[in-house]
């Protein structure tokens, strides 16, 4: 386990997972909208996502691409704290 042992290299491995977990979630969340306006996916008038209300004809697909920013944002806070971890 000497890998770990380096500065950052956990830093490192956490944001390598969330740059996959991201792109999954995405896809997830775009697949889901588009079973819902197809029809494949029944669901009440209105659509929970997030503790928050829509209607289903108001979602698009793209839409899901919005759920990337909060990862985004831990990635690049994550990138800075290994930047400052492993400066010399």
């Amino acid at each position: 386990m000497s890998f770990l042992k380096k500065p950052g290299r956990i830093l490192l491995l956490i944001m390598i997972v969330l740059a996959v977990v991201c792109p999954y979630r995405v896809h997830m969340y775009k697949t889901k909208i588009e079973e819902i306006k197809s029809g494949k996916l029944k669901i009440n008038d209105m659509l929970k996502i997030n503790d928050m209300q829509y209607a289903a004809d108001d979602l698009h697909p793209y839409s899901a691409y919005l759920m990337a920013v909060p990862y985004i944002i831990i990635e690049v806070a994550l990138g800075s704290l290994y930047y400052v971890r492993t400066r010399d």
